[in-house]
């Protein structure tokens, strides 16, 4: 059995053949993902939904390097500056309270061996754009949970990274704030013009936000279909009550259905995850 991860100049991100194994507390294989194939192009945004623990999770990790595949393939296109392939951007906000909100932004250009004058020049730019900077000096508990995100959107950006990939960003958000960092997550990958790949449990926020939505069958995790969304950017949140985006959520919400969770999540492993120009 093959297993490799290879760091290449294009594209942005490739996966072939994905699986994922697990051994339970009991002993036994679990499968949380078999045989998924994807190609990520540059600038793309691709949101990814599926059952709860299908392996969405689990494959966004693989795809960023934080696991490896049982079989199959993963190829990266390595970052600026020499950091990291791929940023990441989780639902607990991932920020560092024993470091500064500037600390925080800067923390992977220091981690790629920047020197801290450098770092902290990029860090303070990129709290500018989100709204932070008056914060730089200060530490993340004195920030919402809004806030928190955004400096974890900052940092992310900030990484000199191609590729973003978002686990649940804003899941624990209340509506409200929910909906402006949508909007602000729409305003930087436009301006910037970076790769996404965004696990999601909202089949609105996927249209709202994808350019593709692969949708994931239950365990072991595999590729039902991948939806191209059809609406014109820029998009703003009316798109939601009209009768196209409507009948969309509907036919994803379908394919759901017809592939309901029939066990928890892996063992060993978070919520699973994919996402890409998967083949059908």
């Amino acid at each position: 059995m093959s297993i490799r991860v290879v760091e290449t100049p294009a594209p942005v991100l490739s996966a072939e053949g994905i699986a994922r194994h697990f051994l339970s507390a009991e002993g036994e294989v679990v499968s949380a993902l078999d045989g998924v194939s994807l190609t990520v192009e540059d600038g793309e945004f691709v949101c990814v939904v599926g059952p709860s623990g299908c392996g969405k999770s689990t494959l966004l990790r693989m795809l960023g390097g934080l696991d490896l595949p049982s079989a199959g393939t993963v190829r990266r296109r390595p970052g600026e500056f020499g950091g990291p392939a791929a940023a990441f951007v989780f639902q607990d906000f991932g920020v560092l309270p024993w470091l500064t909100v500037r600390a925080n932004a800067g923390f992977g250009l220091r981690m790629a061996g920047l020197r801290r004058r450098e770092a902290d020049a990029v860090a303070d730019r990129w709290l500018a754009r989100v709204g932070l900077l008056g914060f730089a000096r200060g530490y993340p508990d004195r920030l919402s949970g809004g806030m928190r995100q955004r400096l974890s959107l900052a940092r992310a950006f900030a990484s000199g990274s191609p590729l973003l990939l978002m686990d649940e960003p804003f899941g624990a958000l209340d509506p409200l704030t929910r909906s402006e960092m949508q909007e602000q997550l729409l305003e930087l990958w436009e301006q910037e013009g970076k790769t996404v790949v965004m696990v999601t449990h909202s089949i609105e926020e996927a249209l709202l936000l994808g350019d593709r939505v692969v949708v994931m069958s239950d365990r072991p995790g595999s590729v039902i279909d991948v939806v191209a969304v059809p609406f014109a950017r820029p998009r703003g949140v009316g798109l939601q009550d009209t009768s196209e985006f409507i009948g969309l959520r509907a036919r994803v919400r379908e394919m759901l259905r017809k592939h309901p969770c029939s066990g928890g999540k892996e063992s060993g492993a978070g919520e699973g995850g994919g996402a890409g120009r998967a083949g059908r």
